[in-house]
């Protein structure tokens, strides 16, 4: 069994722990990797939150709380209970109007992690949530617990070199979707190189009904997601112009994303090509399949004592990992995780 624990029980903890529910009632999950450990030894035994919709109650319970928005595709057995952490900086700008603060007293995060035995911790923290994240990876290094980091917040830069040193991996920053716009938009372009097609620019807008995107309306938060989008996309190819970010929040959509994506290129005798995609996905369920990878790599790079931010792995599964991987991440991830079997 893989311990884990969720910092933030927002719609990606939503969507993580339904599908653990959903592989455990004999569902099956595509695109998984198959490593000596099933996702289904994965067991979320601890979480964490400010808001007092969620403070207090089950997990089961509390994934389904205002402001989450992802929909309910199984019904999850958890008795495990949402627990205070500290607020820091959780509540800044557009996330003040859309949490409720909980009265509660933070618990002290390092103390639960190691009493409950936490191998690997999952930041899901909102964008711009620095101070917080950073807290709890520190909480993590004391717990000697593993690090996730799903969010934006730039831990590997910063401390990827304590977690190494204490034989502790730490996974980040800012989690790939399975098929999200990004992705796509990045598998577009490498597409059109291997074809020997000269990208000139491209742009990328999403439009979604997650507080996710409500907060990232803030232009120090939109600017934040465009800088780390924009360097993900374009990481494989020089000269090229690339634009890309949340362009707007549309309450009713919820959990699904709108993504538009132009490329525009040239290839022989200056022949111009222009390629418009309109792509609708769940969020949610977006981060699923990369987060079960995660957590069982995580795990066997810690049993085997390696710590640190191995590109193989940050450049596959990160868009925020600030040393790209130049060729197919692919096939350099499954070479890395050959010495883990």
């Amino acid at each position: 069994m893989i311990r884990v624990a969720v910092v933030g029980v927002g719609n990606v903890a939503s969507a993580l722990l339904q599908s653990l529910e959903y592989l455990k009632q004999g569902g099956k999950i595509s695109g998984l990797l198959d490593l000596p450990i099933r996702p289904e030894e994965i067991e979320v035994v601890a979480a964490f939150d400010i808001d007092e919709r969620k403070v207090g109650k089950k997990l089961s319970d509390a994934i389904f709380e205002p402001p989450n928005v992802v929909e309910r595709y199984v019904n999850v057995k958890s008795d495990v209970r949402v627990q205070r952490g500290p607020t820091k900086d959780g509540m800044n700008g557009l996330l003040g109007t859309v949490i409720r603060e909980s009265r509660e007293p933070p618990v002290d995060v390092p103390s639960v992690l190691r009493s409950e035995g936490v191998e690997v911790l999952i930041n899901l923290l909102p964008t711009g949530v620095e101070e917080a994240s950073e807290y709890y990876a520190e909480s993590a290094l004391t717990a000697r617990s593993s690090l996730i980091n799903a969010s934006p917040a730039p831990l590997v830069e910063k401390m990827s070199n304590k977690f190494a040193s204490s034989g502790l991996p730490l996974l980040g920053d800012d989690l790939i979707s399975q098929i999200g716009g990004s992705a796509l938009h990045a598998g577009l372009i490498d597409f059109l190189n291997r074809r020997g097609v000269k990208v000139i620019r491209s742009y990328q807008v999403d439009i979604s009904g997650s507080t996710e995107t409500l907060i990232t309306l803030e232009e120090w938060r939109k600017d934040l997601k465009k800088r780390i989008k924009s360097f993900y996309i374009s990481s494989t190819t020089d000269g090229i112009e690339v634009v890309a970010g949340t362009s707007d929040y549309v309450p009713f959509l919820g959990d699904r994303r709108f993504s538009y994506i132009t490329i525009e290129g040239e290839y022989a005798m200056g022949a111009r090509v222009k390629i418009d995609i309109s792509m609708k996905s769940l969020d949610g369920p977006n981060a699923v399949q990369p987060l079960l990878d995660l957590i069982r790599i995580a795990k066997l790079m810690r049993d085997k004592g390696l710590g640190g931010s191995p590109q193989e792995v940050c450049s596959h599964y990160f868009k925020g990992y600030p040393r790209r991987l130049s060729g197919d991440t692919k096939s350099l991830l499954f070479s890395y995780l050959e010495g883990l079997k």
